[in-house]
């Protein structure tokens, strides 16, 4: 009997030039954004709101979880979803930055602040092609998938994929009319706040989406990670400054049903994920094919 290849790993070029650099750069805007919410205009790229900042903050620390457990990962299956949904953020906030350009701290004002803006500019120009270069490595490095579990339920898909579709639209829109939204606000915002906002929501959306597509939550568990981190520190901060939410407008009450539902389909996904997915050796596993493959007994 012929031995079994092993899976497809991860290449050490996507951990190197994409999964790690990501996870290190989102930990910092979480270490910056998060505990001094109002000291942006003199830390961060750009000067923002509190309830702002501790929304952005909070992404960027689910974020870092995510992509930190995904640089730890050694199959490929397990970080395909995390890379996928790090490109679509990365592509999404370059365009942000580049779009907002005007409102970062480029041409002065305090020194960390400055620093701060260029090299925030820096890093999301340089990110693209070193992340091509990362994926280009990763789809060159051979094996096959490893197995899966059993498909999971259409209870527990249909929730993420209708989530996932409903939150990237709403990220969509909030991305393509962001000088419109911003003057309707819940609290103050400009139009980059608005557009960083909708990346990250539509990112969020992606990452679902193609979660209820590999239908294995073991391959997903770090973005369950993330959104529950990112579900619960955006919570705690809404309610640090719910002071400056105007909570007669709907915004404020969507912020709080988009970081509940997350909160909420990652806590349901790791409890979901021990039913139907048992520790080792509590019960027989079933293996089926990847997506897009015709199992054999449909053949026969």
């Amino acid at each position: 009997m012929a031995a079994t290849p092993p899976v497809r790993p991860v290449s050490p070029l996507l951990k190197a030039l994409l999964l790690g650099p990501l996870a290190l750069a989102a930990g910092w805007v979480f270490l910056v954004l998060w505990p001094a919410a109002g000291a942006t205009g003199d830390l961060f790229a750009w000067t923002m709101s509190p309830v702002t900042a501790v929304l952005l903050g909070s992404a960027h620390g689910g974020a870092a979880a995510m992509l930190a457990l995904a640089a730890r990962a050694r199959c490929w299956a397990e970080v395909r979803v995390a890379t996928a949904a790090g490109c679509l953020l990365m592509l999404l906030m370059l365009a942000t930055t580049l779009a907002g350009r005007r409102d970062l701290h480029l041409d002065g004002g305090p020194l960390l602040g400055l620093l701060a803006a260029w090299g925030w500019l820096a890093v999301h120009l340089a990110a693209p092609p070193a992340g091509l270069a990362a994926l280009v490595a990763q789809l060159r490095t051979p094996g096959p998938a490893p197995a899966r579990t059993p498909r999971l339920p259409w209870w527990v898909a249909a929730p993420m994929a209708g989530a996932g579709a409903l939150l990237a639209l709403l990220g969509l829109v909030l991305v393509l009319r962001p000088d419109r939204l911003a003057a309707h606000w819940p609290w103050t915002a400009r139009p980059i706040d608005v557009r960083a906002l909708g990346a990250w929501t539509l990112a969020f959306g992606a990452g679902l989406a193609a979660a209820s597509r590999e239908c294995d939550l073991r391959r997903v568990r770090g973005g369950m990670a993330a959104m529950v981190l990112t579900g619960l520190l955006g919570l705690t901060g809404l309610v640090r400054y719910g002071a400056r939410v105007s909570w007669h407008q709907p915004g404020g009450w969507i912020a709080v049903l988009v970081l509940t539902a997350l909160l909420g389909l990652g806590l349901c996904g790791y409890g979901v994920s021990a039913l139907i997915d048992p520790p080792p050796g509590a019960g027989p596993r079933v293996d089926r094919p990847e997506f897009g493959e015709v199992e054999e007994a449909e053949l026969r």
